[in-house]
């Protein structure tokens, strides 16, 4: 099977992540070619794009191939050449054939070190993906947080955390306040064994189970954000069961799932 992968300017890290965890485990058994070119979906027999929401149009307009994407194209203004909409839409929040699971790449699952609920004298940290559009939030609750301790310290980070950057984080947050940010690295920080406190958006609660796995609260609430962040890194009774429930469901996270449900979705494009 002849794939071609598109990742067009301004796609969000989720969705460039879902293309680095579907390149590695279909390069192996596919011909995958990778571009930002739209043009060389020509040389194969199925495309995904991978880009932001909506997808753009005009590139789109009389695109050579099948594809899938995980959102449909601008709706044009005239009724003139219309870009061409996918054949399925994928989402991790999606129903029947446009379901795709999220995964994560496979080295977070070894930086599995527990270091978040240790109790000795020492200051807790806190990681997050910046997204100007938080900062706000974040200052928010970093001075609630000082009413309360003196220890707690929030590391940002400008770009997709790696695997070995969960080592030195005691709890992952991400304060997302648009149902449309999937970029919080929530899976990733499951993957890795750390406990997470989430906004409770539609995908960090498919992501939390309904709060079993971590702590969910109102998006754009410092005071709930607070509130939970404390709870998780000193209150060790309750954050222990939720850190124990993860571990068990990480699992679902790994790219096996993912690549079968995709494999089928491109099987049934190819004429």
């Amino acid at each position: 099977m002849r794939i071609v992968q598109i990742v067009l300017p301004g796609a969000p890290e989720f969705e460039r992540k879902c293309q680095r965890v579907d390149f590695a485990s279909l390069s192996p058994v596919h011909d995958v070619i990778v571009t930002q070119s739209p043009h060389d979906a020509r040389a194969a027999e199925v495309a995904h794009i991978y880009g932001p929401a909506p997808l753009p149009r005009q590139p789109l307009i009389g695109f050579p191939v099948p594809y899938v994407a995980s959102s449909e194209p601008q709706k044009p203004r005239f009724a003139l050449r219309k870009p061409a909409t996918p054949r399925i839409v994928v989402s991790p929040l999606a129903t029947g054939e446009g379901h795709l699971p999220e995964a994560v790449e496979e080295q977070y699952f070894n930086a599995t070190e527990d270091r978040g609920l240790r109790t000795e004298d020492r200051d807790r940290t806190i990681g997050s993906f910046r997204r100007p559009d938080l900062d706000d939030l974040i200052e928010q609750t970093l001075a609630r947080i000082a009413r309360f301790r003196d220890d707690v310290q929030w590391k940002h980070f400008d770009m997709p955390p790696a695997p070995a950057d969960f080592l030195d984080i005691d709890v992952w947050v991400d304060p997302a306040r648009d149902e449309t940010d999937f970029d919080g690295f929530v899976a990733e920080a499951i993957a890795a064994a750390k406990l997470v406190v989430a906004s409770r958006t539609a995908i960090n609660s498919l992501r939390l189970e309904k709060g079993r796995i971590g702590f969910l609260v109102p998006c754009s609430d410092p005071n709930e954000l607070t509130h939970a962040i404390l709870t998780a890194l000193f209150k060790p009774e309750v954050a222990r069961s939720k850190i124990e429930a993860a571990k068990q469901t990480a699992g679902k996270l790994r790219p096996r799932q993912r690549i079968r449900i995709l494999e089928r979705l491109y099987e049934s494009l190819i004429p």
